[in-house]
């Protein structure tokens, strides 16, 4: 079996950013996706271009920070101040605009490319591609831009409109409570068994510290170092080669 641990959240804090590069170092983590609204943003493109990130997609953010575009130009997106809705109220919403979503989309990756990364796959900070109000135009736009993406049919069933690569299947379960090492080894060999050729996806949110910056900006902290001591660890990578698990990045995807 094929193992995909993508790191979210690149960009998020430089904390995050530095927990995100120990990882890919470390190699279990192959990729990442950068957020390109956020405190840590500058810091992390910086990072890829000391040739520090091998491999970096797109996580697109409609739930935190401002939107690229100019807030004007995506209203049923952003709240009065210009800040996009949290997850809660926008994915809520009925009046979200699929073309401001598009949009948006559109203007995150073109900042990703304008600042030299090269993108190779796209997903969503807080699954929002993959909720109904938003989903189609991920969808659409995805196929556009024609790069692999995570699956949109984890929460909401169906991707059947989706026209690029994924992986055969995706789990959120190596989060908070599923965070140790005994419950990764069991939801691998769970995986395994029913799919010994297939390529499963897992996210996975490692920071350095648990910074007072990102406190401010993520209620899943504390828990972003146990990830990170999780994933820079050898005893795991040695299991791995055991169980004949390989790790890989989304440039294995082909077209």
């Amino acid at each position: 079996m094929k193992l995909i641990l993508n790191a979210d959240d690149f960009g998020l804090t430089e904390s995050v950013n530095d927990g995100i590069v120990d990882c890919l170092q470390a190699g279990i983590v192959k990729s990442t996706t950068i957020m390109m609204n956020q405190p840590g943003t500058q810091h992390a493109i910086e990072l890829y271009h000391q040739g520090l990130v091998p491999e970096v997609g797109l996580h697109f953010t409609v739930t935190a920070g401002k939107p690229v575009s100019a807030p004007k130009l995506v209203p049923s997106l952003v709240d009065s101040r210009g800040d996009f809705f949290d997850k809660s109220t926008l994915l809520n919403k009925t009046d979200i605009v699929e073309e401001e979503v598009a949009l948006e989309i559109k203007a995150q990756y073109q900042a990703a490319i304008a600042a030299g990364l090269k993108i190779n796959h796209i997903d969503s900070h807080h699954f929002g591609g993959v909720f109904q109000p938003l989903k189609a135009a991920f969808t659409r736009t995805a196929n556009e831009i024609g790069l692999p993406v995570r699956r949109i049919d984890n929460i909401v069933s169906g991707q059947d409109a989706l026209r690029v690569p994924t992986p055969d299947a995706f789990d959120i379960r190596f989060f908070d409570e599923g965070v140790s090492l005994n419950g990764l080894q069991d939801l691998l060999l769970s995986y395994q068994a029913t799919m010994p050729n297939g390529v499963l996806e897992l996210m996975c949110h490692p920071s350095l510290f648990a910074s007072h910056e990102l406190r401010s900006l993520s209620s899943y902290h504390t828990k972003r170092t146990e990830e990170h001591a999780l994933l820079t660890n050898s005893v795991l990578q040695q299991w791995l080669k055991d169980n004949s698990i390989e790790c890989i990045g989304f440039d294995d995807l082909k077209i």
